[in-house]
């Protein structure tokens, strides 16, 4: 069995060509959860090379930061969202 694995996809890219291409492109791929966050659930090991192929061809490495972080069942259960607005109070 192939090894499969949940993905968070962040960027900050520095011109809005390369933004909207970038996004396009996860959109057909991965859920977008915040304008420059996207959750790619069950992705193969091929398949995040693939999704590394596509940021690294829309992107100018030495201008915009691209992050992918795997997800870990445990990141679901711990801890609790802190309320910006005050810090002070866990919702």
């Amino acid at each position: 069995m192939k090894r499969v694995a949940d993905y968070l996809i962040c960027y900050d890219i520095s011109d809005s060509r390369r933004l909207r291409k970038l996004g396009r492109e996860l959109e057909k791929i991965a859920i977008r959860i915040q304008y420059s966050v996207f959750y790619a659930p069950r992705v193969t090991q091929d398949g995040i090379f693939d999704i590394m192929d596509i940021v690294n061809e829309a992107i100018e490495p030495s201008e915009d930061d691209v992050r992918i972080y795997t997800v870990v069942e445990e990141a679901f259960r711990l801890g609790q969202a802190i309320d910006l607005g005050d810090p002070g109070i866990l919702s």
